[in-house]
């Protein structure tokens, strides 16, 4: 029950992405592969993260990782580094096809990082899970 709950609020992040984004479901981009890719490119940044952070969270408890990682991403995203940028679309660059990072790459990073500035810690921990399995 409780996967299938964070199973629906991931594909809910990755439409709120999608849509803000105004990627289009045509052919190219069906709606199930769209949302695929986005949750593949926001797991991806969640490993980077995890990767970055594994020491400081030896000791924690869920909630307390989740609070972690909530504010490391609105820190990230509300500063909006070139740093951060270039992960982000590095990547992108991995996930998506040439033709496509070369027609997307630009807004869907900037929405990824609008999304970040909002999420909330809950929100974090469904996805640390996700990126866990």
């Amino acid at each position: 029950m409780a996967k299938s709950k964070n199973n629906k609020q991931l594909e809910n992040i990755a439409k709120d992405v999608l849509k803000k984004a105004n990627i289009p479901e045509d052919q190219n981009f069906g709606s199930i592969i769209a949302i695929l890719m986005v949750i593949s490119i926001i797991l991806t940044v969640i490993r980077v993260l995890q990767e970055c952070n594994k020491n400081k969270t030896l000791n924690m408890t869920s909630k307390e990782v989740g609070g972690l990682y909530g504010a490391e991403i609105r820190s990230y995203s509300l500063k909006r580094g070139w740093f951060t940028r270039l992960r982000i679309k590095r990547i992108m660059r991995q996930q998506l096809s040439k033709e496509d990072y070369h027609k997307y790459a630009i807004k869907l990073t900037e929405v990824l990082l609008d999304k970040g500035e909002t999420i909330t810690d809950g929100e974090a921990l469904t996805l640390l899970e996700a990126s866990n399995v």
